[in-house]
C-alpha cells in the first residue's frame, strides 16, 4: 500500500474508513509505503505518530525522473501525486487518497497501480 496525503490528513481526523483500513494492513503485515514528498505536503507539525504507520521513501533521482515522465504523459502539474503514483509503480501498489480522479490520470499511464479513496 501507498499512502497518499489524503490517507494520512483521513487519519489524522480518525476517519472511521481510514483506521479500519489501517487495522487491515497491519493485521495481514501489508508493507505501507509513504513518498517523502507526501510527508512534506501533510505536515504540520504535529502527529508525528501517524507517520510510524508506514515506511518514509525518500525521493531519489530515478523516482523524481519516473514522477517528471508521468506529469510530462498526462499534463499534470502536481509534483506530489506523481511521485505518489511513481513510488506505487515500484511496487505495483494500491494507492489509498482523497484525491482519486487526479490519481487515477496518472495511475492510468503506470500499469500495476490501483487507486482507492479513503472514507
Amino acid at each position: 500500500m501507498t499512502f497518499d496525503t489524503g490517507m494520512l490528513v483521513a487519519l489524522e481526523r480518525r476517519k472511521a474508513g481510514a483506521l479500519a483500513l489501517l487495522k487491515a494492513c497491519k493485521l495481514s503485515h501489508a508493507r505501507i509505503t509513504i513518498p517523502a514528498s507526501v510527508v512534506a505536503e501533510w505536515w504540520r507539525g504535529s502527529h508525528r505518530a501517524i507517520l510510524e504507520c508506514g515506511e518514509l521513501e525518500p525521493l531519489s533521482p530515478q523516482l523524481a525522473e519516473k514522477a517528471g515522465e508521468l506529469l510530462a504523459q498526462t499534463g499534470k502539474s502536481n509534483t506530489v501525486d506523481a511521485t505518489v503514483i511513481a513510488s506505487a509503480s515500484q511496487r505495483d501498489d494500491v494507492v489509498v487518497t482523497g484525491d482519486l480522479e487526479d490519481l487515477r490520470e496518472l495511475a492510468a499511464r503506470a500499469p500495476g497501480v490501483e487507486v482507492l479513496r479513503v472514507t
